[in-house]
């Protein structure tokens, strides 16, 4: 709604006596519900003529922006605090008169993210900066993140000055890639790299503090990161895993490694930098705090799990002296890709029945994003599946990046480009679902809210316009993804040997390859096989053939695939009217023509 439809309420606010009913109707067409908790509030803003005279002027920008948000009143509870902790509410007033878009970006961002909020709120300074969102989007290297973080700390001397000054420095970027992320300045895959950057540069940053307040020279020891981080995947709110190596002597840089994790997880006036995680080095907790290569390499050789070896694919060096690090993975190859496929194949398979027997244990099962049945990690899984049996002789699809590792793999139709389209889409909607579960209040949150009105809220925040249609493009995702993992880990998997394009008809191969990538989500392996043996068998003779099977609650699915004339369609669904047929469910899809004079097949399965 645009901010004219509140013209009316600067004069109420300056009336003396202002109809409630006039101001009711205001506030309620912005969407609020406590009208008379957000009439105070609002009144409360003004702290002397000068300002109240100041305030009508943005007012209805104001109203405007409570109406394009999800929840109003939360918006306007977060907006008074960031006006109560403004320094000079005089110059904060003047300011959204001059750049009234500035309030509309902060509504969005208290809206979006409570622990950016608190950023804000924290410190009112930062909105100007943000509100000057087409300088944000630069993407930083990991140099120049570290360059920021010296230059945070010269000429402070103090152990916690100088951690403080970090976490600042990582607060403001998480608020500016945050802000970039709502608007859609940056996608996923440049929000998690920046993310990961930003990470590396604190830990050589602390490792710096590190080895100046332990007097340790840390030439020749190195920090591996792993999982996410390692992966350039970061999410808002990730622990961080690391491996810490050294070229040799490593019990020289034990004390080194333990204040290096104090400095990241140690709170501070503004809080700890990173959850720390150091169980993937060899032997877990009960190993070395530092080892050397040498005997990390021997580990691998000799004692490392099949799971050891596959969390070693995302292995990445981020801190200390570079080419420890790297010798080391380039050695570590060898061990990495010998182990027989079908071993690999069990190795994986047994892992995630694992995690979902632990899930259903503990009832979260259904809207686990990131472990449940067609998540995060079942894309994850499929892509490291493929690199440990294919990485050994063809060692291009080596990747620590998930993206980057399922584009090499249907490079070399290790996987189908249908398959690709599945699990790179799918792997991005859920890892923008878990951003805002985690943003919300920078917790480690993966599943879906239960309760309607947070759903809602979620779904609204991913831009669908309810909760039941949000549900309803998940679960097809997830139905998508878990197909091609039972492809290639499920009970009766592919034949490891046989490549995936020789596995599809050239009528199917086809028939994918002409379709949105929605269509691949929308439906199974075996109603897809019938698509396109339906759309193979028209001809000029036959422009339609209709395919009808009774269910077994009493519905029947009708499939429908014909040319595509103009009005088609509509006169289809009427005949349906007409014989008194509700159609209950309906899905429509058109080829892309190959011949723009050809009409294109549809594919209209529904319920009547």
């Amino acid at each position: 709604m645009v901010a004219s439809h509140f013209d009316r309420i600067p004069d109420l606010f300056l009336s003396p006596a202002a109809d409630p009913e006039s101001i009711r109707s205001q506030l309620q067409d912005a969407g609020i519900v406590d009208w008379e908790a957000a009439w105070k509030r609002l009144r409360n803003f003004a702290e002397d003529e000068g300002t109240r005279k100041l305030l009508v002027e943005w007012l209805p920008t104001l109203m405007s922006a409570l109406y394009d948000a999800a929840t109003p009143d939360m918006a306007l509870i977060c907006f008074e605090r960031y006006v109560q902790a403004a320094p000079n509410r005089e110059v904060l007033f003047r300011y959204f008169r001059a750049n009234p878009r500035a309030i509309e970006i902060l509504i969005r961002i208290v809206v979006n993210s409570q622990f950016l909020a608190e950023i804000l709120i924290s410190n009112p300074d930062y909105l100007p900066r943000i509100a000057r969102y087409q300088q944000l989007a630069e993407l930083k290297s990991r140099e120049q993140f570290f360059e920021e973080a010296q230059a945070a700390i010269v000429g402070l001397t103090d152990e916690d000055l100088q951690l403080d000054a970090l976490r600042r420095l990582q607060r403001w970027e998480l608020l500016r890639i945050g802000a970039c992320d709502s608007y859609g300045l940056i996608n996923l895959r440049a929000v998690t790299v920046q993310l990961s950057l930003l990470t590396d540069a604190m830990v050589q940053a602390c490792l710096a503090i590190a080895a100046e307040r332990t007097g340790t020279d840390p030439q020749g020891f190195c920090v591996l990161a792993m999982g996410k981080l390692g992966g350039e995947e970061l999410n808002y709110s990730s622990d961080i895993d690391l491996i810490f190596l050294a070229k040799s002597d490593s019990s020289r840089f034990s004390s080194l490694g333990q204040k290096l994790i104090r400095g990241l997880i140690h709170p501070t006036q503004s809080g700890f930098l990173y959850r720390v995680d150091m169980r993937l080095r060899p032997w877990g907790n009960s190993g070395a705090l530092v080892a050397t290569v040498e005997s990390h390499l021997d580990y691998l050789r000799n004692k490392a799990m099949l799971w050891e070896k596959q969390a070693m694919l995302k292995a990445r060096v981020i801190a200390g002296t570079f080419s420890v690090g790297q010798d080391f993975l380039k050695q570590a190859q060898q061990y990495l890709f010998n182990a027989p496929a079908e071993d690999v194949r069990e190795n994986v398979r047994s892992m995630k029945s694992k995690i979902e027997a632990n899930l259903e244990q503990k009832g979260k099962k259904w809207g686990e994003v990131k472990s449940g049945t067609g998540s995060i990690r079942d894309v994850e899984f499929v892509a490291q599946y493929h690199q440990m049996i294919h990485g050994g002789e063809n060692p291009q699809v080596r990747s620590f990046n998930t993206l980057d590792a399922l584009i090499r793999l249907a490079d070399f139709s290790h996987i189908h480009a249908d398959e690709y389209r599945i699990l790179t889409d799918g792997y991005i909607f859920l890892r923008k679902i878990e951003h805002q579960l985690q943003l919300l209040h920078n917790k480690q949150v993966h599943n879906l809210p239960v309760d309607p009105l947070e759903l809602d809220f979620l779904a609204i925040r991913l831009d669908f316009q309810s909760g039941e249609q949000f549900l309803d493009h998940y679960e097809k995702h997830c139905q998508a993804i878990r197909r091609v993992y039972d492809r290639y880990l499920g009970d009766n998997p592919r034949v490891i040997s046989e490549d995936p394009a020789t596995l599809v008809s050239p009528g199917l191969r086809r028939h994918l390859d002409r379709m949105d990538h929605e269509y691949s989500i929308s439906f199974d392996d075996e109603e897809i096989e019938l698509h396109a043996r339906l759309a193979e068998s028209l001809s000029d003779d036959s422009l339609v053939v209709v395919d009808a099977k009774m269910q077994e609650d009493g519905d029947w699915l009708v499939t429908i695939v014909a040319y595509d004339f103009l009005g088609e369609l509509s006169l289809i669904c009427g005949l349906f009217f007409v014989h008194r047929l509700d159609i209950i469910d309906l899905d429509v899809f058109t080829y892309e023509s190959v011949l723009p004079s050809n009409p294109a097949p549809q594919i209209s399965p529904r319920k009547p």
